[in-house]
């Protein structure tokens, strides 16, 4: 009898077909987590076929690598380790996924961006002291690179140590001095440790070289808005809380603080609309509750 022999990528496109399938039949609501299961399911068996591509190609650069060393040869391996430590991290096998992560450092002839990379992996796993050891080892071998500084900066305010954050923010600053991100993070470490007219120096310096990312153009006005206030200057604070709020609407932080701006300067009804309005978002927050009260008193 003869045997049906899938052609190379028809399993794929039979599980994307099955994937928009299932997004488009309407299913009762009882059926929707089933749904839901099985497309996890799907997605998750993809991973797991990538991943043994990915270990087939890895075993052949390696080879190729050891043959005959080239820096091409070599990016190209630290690509799929990459790759490959990136799927691992999405299916939460996160043992696997620090081990490629510790491969890329042992690839020659070495990129000292790999600290980076694997920096930032023990970001996420909330192993801040690991992070700072490779963004600082990858600093000293290429000083000029301020994305080194930046990053042991980040994990340094994630260990609440801001004032060595700033040392390296400031190192940030001085090897990228057109990018305004080191800037903005710099800032939020001035407010952290209540130097707020530094801290607007660096949010103006840093909205003038412009801000491209949506989420960091609403905290650079945030920011600068809840230093204005630390500063008492609440006229200037709600028009930053204005600007954040034009850029994410309905954000709970920046409308209870520009309706604690309000109520300083004595615009009772105006703020008492913004905390009214925080409370029925955040139905629990007992600040909020005791501003309301504050104000009908």
């Amino acid at each position: 009898m003869s045997r049906i022999v899938a052609r190379p990528g028809a399993r794929r496109y039979a599980v994307s077909a099955l994937i928009a399938l299932l997004s488009l039949v309407p299913a009762r609501a009882q059926d929707d987590g089933l749904s839901d299961r099985l497309t996890d399911q799907i997605l998750e068996m993809n991973k797991l076929d990538l991943v043994r591509k990915l270990d087939s190609e890895l075993d052949r650069r390696t080879r190729e690598l050891s043959q005959s060393p080239t820096i091409e040869r070599a990016n190209k391996l630290r690509e799929l380790l990459k790759s490959r430590a990136a799927t691992y991290e999405s299916l939460e096998d996160f043992e696997r996924a620090e081990g490629d992560y510790n491969a890329l450092v042992e690839v020659k002839p070495i990129n000292p961006n790999v600290y980076t990379d694997r920096g930032y992996f023990y970001m996420r796993q909330g192993r801040y002291s690991e992070a700072v050891r490779d963004f600082t080892t990858g600093s000293r071998m290429a000083p000029a690179q301020s994305a080194f500084n930046y990053g042991a900066g980040r994990a340094l305010s994630r260990m609440g140590d801001y004032k060595a954050a700033i040392d390296h923010y400031n190192e940030a600053v001085r090897l990228a001095p057109r990018d305004g991100v080191p800037l903005l993070s710099r800032a939020e470490a001035y407010v952290q440790v209540g130097k707020y007219t530094e801290a607007v120096a660096d949010y103006d310096r840093a909205i003038g070289l412009g801000i491209r990312r949506e989420g960091d153009r609403f905290f650079v006005y945030f920011g600068r808005g809840y230093a204005d206030i630390c500063m008492g200057d609440y006229e200037a604070a709600i028009r930053d809380m204005d600007t954040a709020l034009s850029v994410r609407p309905g954000m709970v932080n920046a409308v209870v603080w520009r309706g604690y701006a309000r109520e300083k300067l004595g615009q009772r009804e105006r703020a008492l609309a913004d905390y009214e309005w925080a409370l029925r978002s955040s139905p629990n927050d007992e600040w909020i509750r005791t501003s309301i009260k504050r104000i009908r008193s």
